[in-house]
């Protein structure tokens, strides 16, 4: 049996995916929360398809639009300022190496 709290909370995340998925079917907005993946990947300094890959591997909700993808902009920074800080780097080298999306490289760094 569902507590009424439970039930409540699992009722306003329900009505929240739907406000989500109308906004989505409107190809002209964006639903609130979420970003433009090109966008903040390129504030995060990182490539588009390292972005793509660290929101598919770290459980950020990616949805394609159109001819791109948006995220969910809090987590996907949360993420990405994560994987940032853990990430190393050999003496010499262009490459950074975090385990999450393997060897990427970093334009610059981001503004915390």
């Amino acid at each position: 049996m569902i507590s009424p709290l439970k039930f409540n909370e699992l009722e306003k995340r329900v009505q929240a995916l739907e406000m989500a998925l109308t906004a989505l079917l409107r190809k002209d907005t964006l639903p609130e929360g979420m970003a433009p993946l090109t966008t903040l990947a390129a504030e995060m300094g990182l490539s588009t398809s390292k972005a793509e890959e660290l929101a598919r591997n770290s459980g950020v909700m990616i949805v394609k639009q159109g001819h791109g993808h948006i995220v969910h902009e809090a987590n996907f920074r949360k993420a990405a300022l994560i994987v940032i800080k853990g990430a190393k780097r050999k003496i010499g080298s262009k490459y950074w190496y975090h385990p999450l999306i393997g060897k990427f490289t970093m334009t610059g760094r981001p503004q915390p």
